[in-house]
């Protein structure tokens, strides 16, 4: 499995779809966070609300790609734990991928993954091991995505 997820999240041979961080008309999107505890969806909703960040939510891998499909426009990361029910991240992670290759995720595990998974050219993937401080979260997303846009100023 190891072999095919390194060649999956390789360098993509398709053009770039999605601008970046730096290019002209860049936005970084909403984030999906996917993971099947509360308690970690309402601390990240927390930590990267108050860095300005705007989060969708999902359960599992199933959910994700619901909200997915219908926000794909809307999101520019997600945020996945490996481990969950009906769906895992790294098979949610697959899916996203062919789907856009270009789109940044971020994998949470309590596990180390095998190094092998981090193929020459994936700088669109990352990967934090569980427990993690909020700020290497926010470090991440803001490494990966950008800062959050400012909000706009309140109308008078």
């Amino acid at each position: 499995m190891i072999s095919a997820l390194k060649k999956l999240f390789g360098s993509s041979t398709r053009a770039a779809s999605r601008l970046r961080p730096g290019q002209a008309g860049y936005k970084p999107g909403k984030i999906l966070f996917v993971d099947d505890e509360e308690a970690v969806r309402s601390i990240a909703r927390a930590a990267l609300g108050q860095a300005g960040y705007e989060l969708l939510e999902a359960t599992d891998g199933q959910e994700a790609l619901k909200i997915f499909d219908q926000h794909r426009d809307e999101i520019g990361l997600v945020i996945t734990d490996v481990l969950m029910p009906n769906l895992d991240g790294l098979g949610l992670a697959t899916r996203l991928h062919k789907t856009d290759p270009d789109l940044p995720i971020l994998l949470l595990s309590g596990h180390v993954l095998e190094e092998d998974l981090w193929a020459p050219g994936n700088a669109r993937m990352r990967y934090l091991m569980k427990p993690y401080r909020l700020q290497d979260l926010q470090t991440t997303v803001m490494d990966l995505i950008g800062p959050a846009p400012e909000a706009p100023p309140p109308a008078k």
